[in-house]
């Protein structure tokens, strides 16, 4: 297990985050869900806390915060507390990598509760829509799976199914610890150390490769509503591809914020959309970009042509020296918010350990991002974001996405 530690005498809180490399990535058809359910589970008993209401009593009776979420590669643990407080914290994570009950009770309880999350999410259709357009990037693949998993799965799944899963796939070599905060060095060290230092090796589970992109690039979900939900999709690059940081600046022109080019577009000038925004995901081999927006179901295809015309706009003109100036501190001041609380600085010291093998500063970023220039990004998006790459999901009524398409030539698929 690899563990940082960044004391900050000048804060009044402690946060832990811990990166478990193990989620829905590492599923299959047979148990996908798993990763899902073994993290609602931990949560419901361990050794020294056999009940829900103590793991939580331990953390928030202090004023603090602890809390997990799964992802396609990682699971991730957090908590924050005051920082008299950090050990008890520390202690009540480690509790549950450790020693978790998975109660066969428990087990039939919580899955209930993880169905119902499942059925929340495909009832929602601006949630399912991000699911369809990563079935046509990641066909017949984990990454094109819901991360909570498939009902039967989880209606089936036994505590030896959990511990069995947990035992393989939580890797003291695939984890990454950072505390941040108001705490001191060697005391930290060897509570660290205490708690977690004898946690039998395992290889971990390892990732399926991703898949070639779907031959079909349109998939439409007819539902009843007011609103048609639509995501253009392309594939990007991963984590650590030397045009990762280039795609980020592209991205935040595009879409992210109120100043981007789809906002001020499509919201402000044309008032075609309430929410239209654009998002980047990066794994350990793969990654893509995507669109999205909810549109009145008569101006959907017309709200496609608009998002798809900011998109060549990248692709045809370099962008101009003030609006690149402006997003490169619009990038880097992000960073730097981040980086003021003990939460941010937690998250970032494991994020960059368990994603790059290393902590990059802020202001090593801030090199590499004011290092990117208009012919870069006219490059990237001439590279990958082309309108025969293009992927289109959108769910909403039926005559309205009936004629939905990707840019030609398509194929187009419908859900069901």
């Amino acid at each position: 297990m690899r563990v940082l530690i960044a004391p900050m005498p000048e804060t009044r809180s402690v946060s832990l985050t811990m990166y478990v490399g193990v989620g829905s990535r590492a599923e299959s058809k047979a148990n996908a869900g798993t990763s899902h359910f073994l993290e609602h589970m931990l949560f419901k008993g361990t050794a020294k806390r056999p009940s829900a209401a103590e793991i939580s009593y331990a953390v928030e009776a202090l004023g603090g915060s602890v809390n997990a979420s799964t992802d396609r590669e990682v699971t991730l643990f957090s908590s924050r507390v005051p920082a008299r407080h950090y050990l008890v914290a520390l202690d009540v994570v480690a509790d549950m990598i450790r020693a978790p009950l998975l109660r066969d009770e428990d087990i039939t309880s919580e899955r209930n509760v993880v169905v119902e999350e499942i059925r929340m999410y495909r009832d929602q259709p601006q949630d399912r829509v991000h699911t369809l357009v990563d079935e046509l990037l990641y066909p017949a693949h984990p990454l094109g799976w819901e991360i909570a998993g498939r009902e039967p799965v989880v209606r089936a799944l036994t505590s030896g199914d959990l511990r069995g899963f947990m035992e393989a796939g939580y890797a003291p070599g695939r984890t990454v610890l950072a505390l941040a905060g108001k705490l001191d060095l060697a005391e930290a060290r060897t509570a660290v150390e205490q708690h977690l230092g004898d946690l039998a090796p395992r290889p971990g589970l390892p990732f399926a490769r991703p898949p070639k992109p779907a031959r079909a690039r349109s998939k439409v979900l007819a539902k009843r509503g007011e609103q048609v939900h639509v995501c253009i999709a392309w594939r990007g690059v991963h984590q650590q591809h030397p045009d990762k940081w280039t795609f980020d600046i592209l991205n935040a022109i595009l879409g992210e914020g109120m100043s981007s080019r789809l906002f001020l577009e499509l919201r402000e000038r044309q008032a075609l959309a309430y929410d239209v925004h654009s998002y980047e995901s990066n794994y350990s081999d793969v990654g893509h970009l995507v669109i999205y927006a909810g549109v009145a179901p008569e101006r959907a295809t017309e709200a496609i042509a608009a998002a798809l015309r900011e998109v060549a706009r990248l692709r045809d003109e370099s962008v101009g020296d003030a609006e690149l100036a402006r997003i490169r501190d619009f990038v880097k001041g992000r960073i730097d918010l981040r980086l003021e609380g003990t939460g941010g600085v937690a998250a970032w010291l494991a994020g960059q350990e368990m994603f790059y093998d290393r902590v990059r500063s802020a202001e090593e970023i801030g090199t590499i991002v004011d290092g990117i220039t208009a012919a870069d990004i006219q490059r990237v998006a001439r590279q990958y974001l082309r309108p025969e790459l293009a992927y289109v999901a959108a769910i909403g009524p039926r005559a309205a996405v009936g004629g939905i398409s990707a840019p030609q030539p398509q194929i187009m698929e419908m859900a069901s």
